[in-house]
């Protein structure tokens, strides 16, 4: 009786562990050490100075377009708050190129263009709330004209989170290949990676 109870055991003690294992493996590592993969579209920047998420999932669906899109969550790692200046954020495209965050105006101008994709892009949009217990508030650089205003810059600590979507504007389009998302804060510099139209590597 004993042996038959444990042959029966066995199996669903490999099971549990295979499904613990699975859980605990969502978190893919990347080639960078402070950047690890916690999506197909969605990658987890921890740093000395801010935490962020971004997510890229409407760009990886839209490639070809003159805007390119993220949503992003960033927090503090310490009870000191950190200032991010709008003016200190770009993103390197896959020509090299060092692409600054638009404008208020440039994308106001934009934005009859653009609302169909931004809509999409609203639909499209992943949670982003791996900070539960923070105070939530708006990361807003750039805003619907006639709605609010938009920041010059944004303070966070390990007490809050600011939410937001960033936007770049690239004449040459949203092309397949490597980006990498860079604030360069007076803390240090940030660099996220991340690819479009391949597998992340």
């Amino acid at each position: 009786m004993k042996r038959t109870m444990l042959v029966v055991a066995f199996p669903l003690a490999a099971a549990l562990l295979a499904a613990v294992t699975a859980s605990c493996g969502t978190a893919a590592p990347t080639a960078t050490p402070t950047v690890e993969r916690i999506g197909g579209t969605t990658v987890h920047y921890r740093g000395p100075a801010i935490d962020a998420v971004v997510s890229y999932r409407f760009a990886s669906l839209n490639e070809g377009g003159d805007w390119l899109f993220l949503d992003a969550a960033l927090s503090g790692n310490t009870r000191t708050s950190v200032e991010i200046k709008r003016d200190e954020i770009s993103v390197r495209i896959p020509s090299g190129e060092v692409v600054p965050l638009a404008t208020q105006t440039e994308f106001g101008q934009a934005y009859t263009k653009n609302a169909s994709a931004l809509a999409r892009a609203d639909v499209a949009s992943e949670p982003l709330n791996y900070y539960p217990g923070r105070r939530p508030k708006g990361l807003d650089f750039v805003v619907a004209p006639g709605s609010g205003i938009s920041l010059l810059a944004a303070w966070v600590n390990d007490l809050d989170v600011a939410f937001g979507r960033l936007a770049f504007f690239l004449p040459g389009g949203v092309q397949k290949g490597p980006y990498e998302l860079r604030i360069d804060l007076p803390e240090g510099k940030v660099r996220i990676p991340f690819r479009l139209g391949e597998a992340s590597r």
